[in-house]
């Protein structure tokens, strides 16, 4: 099993940092001036940073590196036609359609952040060649994880609440209903005091408490 650990690809991550901030800078700068660039002016630039990535990665160079460039091409063909990609040739069709220079610069951008955040480890590194299949199943994983601990969380939460709500309860005195207790335990028949016997029987809410 192959890992592309940040270690191995630090002679990758600093140079291609250090070009992707550059571009960053050209583009903003560009999409600043509010002057936007022509089609072909757009592929060119794109299909060249394509071209320069895969010039710093070198895949071919080790299987870390070829990891990772499968990584780097997952987030490129937001702007490239991976599929008709050629770092040797340029041709237009390799630049995805209704491209603009905003988009090109988000995918600069998440490009940047990602390969920065891999140099620092925040990202785990994957074990084998990215593909959409892995991809997928990559994403599936990790919601998966997270509904997981969510469910968890929710779990606990609700622990802590019957716990507290057990606690409560049993710091409560016992309360009484107020028809559970005479309210006059010791008051006689008011019709066998005057007569000596009850007339109502049975009935008699006194007699027969």
């Amino acid at each position: 099993m192959v890992v592309a650990s940040s270690e191995l690809l630090a002679p990758v991550f600093k140079p291609l940092i250090q070009e992707l901030e550059t571009k960053v800078r050209q583009v903003e700068e560009n999409v600043s001036a509010g002057v936007p660039a022509s089609r072909k002016d757009l592929e060119l630039y794109i299909w060249k940073t394509g071209r320069v990535v895969r010039l710093l990665v070198k895949p071919e160079a080790s299987p870390a590196r070829e990891i990772f460039w499968s990584e780097c091409k997952g987030i490129l063909k937001q702007c490239l036609a991976i599929e008709h990609f050629n770092a040797g040739v340029f041709r237009p069709e390799c630049v995805q359609k209704d491209i603009l220079e905003t988009h090109l610069l988000k995918m600069l951008e998440k490009l940047l952040d990602y390969t920065r955040r891999r140099l620092s480890g925040q990202i785990a590194p994957p074990d084998e060649v990215q593909t959409v299949e892995s991809a997928a199943k990559r994403a599936r994983l990790a919601k998966e994880e997270k509904e997981a601990e969510e469910k968890k969380k929710l779990e606990q939460d609700w622990a802590k609440q019957d716990q507290a709500w057990a606690s409560w309860r049993g710091g409560q005195e016992l309360q009484t209903r107020w028809d559970d207790v005479d309210s006059d335990p010791g008051e006689e028949c008011p019709d066998k005091a005057k007569t000596g016997s009850c007339s109502y029987g049975r009935q008699c809410g006194f007699c027969y408490r």
